[in-house]
């Protein structure tokens, strides 16, 4: 099962309010503080799946130029339906379709660790941004590094080895990267890219 057959039989009100993957999630925290301390006006979201972190987005910068993508038509459907303020479009992480540096910031969250081959997702994320490119990783970065691929709920989830990523980010000449750990039922790391 690919990552669209796996929405298509979600219900996104329900998902909305999880514990695990609802708005007060701490990773979801996170990120409308960075929202918030780098004054983020314009910015894209890739794998918007049901517009939890829309609504973080409006909630903590009104007025911000938000634009969400995700691969799955149901998904779009919803958030255009739900949140007709918004700005959902359904698009391919290899292939966005915008120009160079289009958005202040780029947010991708739950994404990467499905992808065959991350650093190709992720030189999109940076084409497209202008200043910060916000991504997390789950399982088998910090102290349990390891790299394997799993079938996890009918779909693939790829465990990375920290090294390989940090070493990869590292060849995207950032002028920063900050990494913001995370221990709950998985480890979870978000990374901050800066472009250089």
């Amino acid at each position: 099962m690919d990552l669209t057959s796996y929405w298509d039989h979600v219900d996104p009100e329900r998902f909305l309010q999880t514990p695990e993957e609802g708005y007060n999630k701490p990773i979801r925290q996170l990120y409308r503080q960075l929202l918030a301390h780098l004054q983020v006006r314009n910015m894209l979201e890739v794998g918007c799946g049901p517009g939890v972190d829309y609504v973080g987005a409006v909630n903590t910068n009104p007025g911000i130029g938000y634009t969400g993508v995700d691969i799955t038509p149901k998904m779009i459907e919803y958030c255009k339906r739900t949140y007709p303020a918004g700005h959902f479009l359904q698009a391919d992480i290899y292939s966005l379709p915008f120009g160079d540096n289009s958005f202040d910031f780029v947010y991708c969250k739950d994404v990467l660790n499905h992808l065959e081959h991350w650093e190709n997702g992720f030189s999109e994320l940076r084409r497209v941004s202008s200043r910060y490119v916000l991504v997390n990783f789950f399982y088998g970065l910090g102290t349990s590094t390891v790299k394997k691929k799993e079938v996890y709920d009918g779909h693939i989830n790829h465990y990375y080895d920290w090294n390989e990523v940090m070493t990869k980010l590292s060849a995207f000449q950032p002028l920063a990267i900050v990494v913001y750990p995370r221990s709950c039922e998985f480890e979870e790391t978000m990374i901050l890219f800066q472009k250089g």
